[in-house]
């Protein structure tokens, strides 16, 4: 089987960016068999170094262009012009993102549908965004084969959305966090200590709540921060302070608030991702809406207690390992991040549950879902 894949999102640094990189690198770890054809097109961005190490692998073909995404959102999706394969040659089966659904020639189209917010909470989106995503899923029903989604509450928002798509061609495979974070729990107490103890010095960073994500609006961060300075209010004796790190992605962004224990720290380098989750005494993550909220896994994995949403995917993915707040109620948030920080047999049983509850998502598990999905879409007849 011949398999093409989209990689065009890996150098963003999104969730997006995130399971396309694993997926592709768990995909060729565990299947050595089938033929890979990654596509990559940038007009500015080189291709990922992450990528260029596996040239050497046998089953692997890598095609670089330097067309702009804006470009081949025209061609292919305005027009229908240029099938992928003119691109990549001939392949099996296809397998996009959210972003571009080329034509095909023969080939079967697979698309991983991370979220669905351009629909369901257009407001929170860039315009361009929400234009780009309509006129693609205008076209999506009509041309692809099966849909991942990458949570059942996904799924659930998709089928509502498109009802003319058979629930049959869809499958839930969820995302993972790396391997690393697990890791992290195996080192010794003392190199665990060693590597937070050096990463606060490097952020200036003591006693700290995390706040981790693409700074947006629908990550709702400013009720966090209203939530964050009431809870200083009750507790003015705690040293605590509100950590908020990811980089700016639109809207009004926050500002840097008065308070010297709000410490907006902005992008965070993927070397120190796994130690920051571990060093922060909980994940506050009362987003609006996700298609999977990866960071409430990847805290999780390294027993760092969680406060979350109590909508869309946050509670399937949580399961009752996490304090669930409601994200729209200041008080809502603050009662929890008292829960959290304040009740320690409770933090004691988010610890031990937040393990197990993560030990349920893995890569591999992500990998060999994905590569049956391939097998069987490749089996249909003809792509429309």
């Amino acid at each position: 089987m011949i398999i093409g894949i989209d990689i065009s999102s890996i150098p963003y640094g999104t969730g997006v960016s995130n399971y396309t990189l694993n997926l592709v690198h768990h995909l060729l770890k565990s299947d050595p068999t089938n033929h890979y054809k990654l596509f990559f097109s940038s007009l500015r961005l080189p291709l990922p170094q992450e990528i260029k190490s596996l040239k050497s692998k046998k089953n692997v073909t890598i095609y670089h262009y330097r067309f702009p995404p804006t470009m081949l959102e025209f061609v292919w999706h305005r027009l229908r012009a240029f099938p992928i394969e003119m691109f990549i040659g001939k392949c099996d089966v296809f397998h996009t993102w959210d972003w571009l659904l080329p034509p095909t020639q023969s080939a079967r189209l697979i698309t991983t549908v991370n979220d669905l917010v351009p629909f369901l909470y257009p407001r929170w989106q860039h315009p361009k965004t929400v234009s780009v995503y309509q006129r693609r899923w205008l076209l999506t029903p009509k041309f692809c084969s099966h849909y991942i989604c990458i949570s059942e509450a996904t799924r659930t928002d998709l089928l509502k959305l498109f009802p003319t798509i058979n629930p049959k061609v869809t499958s839930v495979i969820y995302d993972a966090p790396e391997e690393k974070y697990f890791a992290f729990t195996k080192l010794t107490q003392a190199q665990q200590k060693t590597k937070i103890n050096q990463l606060k010095k490097i952020y200036g960073l003591n006693h700290f709540a995390l706040a981790q994500g693409t700074r947006e609006p629908r990550k709702n961060l400013n009720r966090l921060i209203s939530a964050f300075i009431n809870y200083k209010k009750k507790h003015p004796e705690t040293q605590i302070e509100l950590a908020i790190t990811g980089k700016y992605g639109w809207g009004s962004d926050i500002t840097h608030p008065r308070h010297k224990y709000l410490k907006i720290l902005g992008y965070i380098p993927e070397k120190d991702m796994v130690t920051l989750h571990a060093s922060a005494a909980c994940l506050a993550y009362p987003s609006l809406y996700e298609g999977f909220g990866l960071p409430l896994v990847k805290s999780m994995a390294v027993g760092t207690p969680v406060l979350t949403s109590n909508v869309s995917c946050m509670p399937e993915i949580m399961g009752n390992a996490g304090v669930l707040i409601n994200p729209k109620s200041v008080p809502s948030i603050t009662e929890g991040l008292e829960k959290v920080l304040h009740n320690y047999p409770l933090r004691r049983q988010l610890i031990s549950k937040g393990l197990a509850q993560a030990s349920k998502f893995h890569w591999d598990t992500t990998a060999r879902a994905t590569l049956n999905v391939y097998k069987q879409v490749s089996l249909l007849p003809k792509n429309k």
